[in-house]
C-alpha cells in the first residue's frame, strides 16, 4: 500500500458525501466488507473540495486485500436514530 490516503474525487465528495457531514470538516466513520466486522476511519474534507480516507484507511485496505486497481464501491449514508 503505497499511500496511506484514499481520495474521492471533488465532484463525488460534493454531491454524496459533504450533505452527509452537516458542515464538518472531519467525521469519523463506519466502513465495512461484506462477511467482516466494520473499521472505524476518519473521514476528511480536503481544501481542494475533495473528501478523503484517513486514519485507519491504511489497515483496512491491507487487511482486506485491497491493492492498486482493486474495485472498491462505497455507499454513504447516515444511519437512523431509532
Amino acid at each position: 500500500m503505497q499511500s496511506p490516503l484514499q481520495y474521492f474525487t471533488k465532484e463525488f465528495s460534493q454531491k454524496y458525501i459533504q450533505p452527509l457531514m452537516e458542515g464538518k470538516k472531519t467525521i469519523n466513520i463506519q466502513v465495512q466488507t461484506a462477511g467482516n466486522d466494520s473499521a472505524t476511519m476518519v473521514l476528511h474534507v480536503s481544501t481542494d473540495g475533495r473528501c478523503r480516507l484517513k486514519k485507519g484507511w491504511t489497515n483496512f485496505a491491507v487487511q482486506n486485500n485491497i491493492h492498486l486497481q482493486s474495485i472498491c464501491i462505497f455507499h454513504f449514508y447516515k444511519p437512523a436514530h431509532i
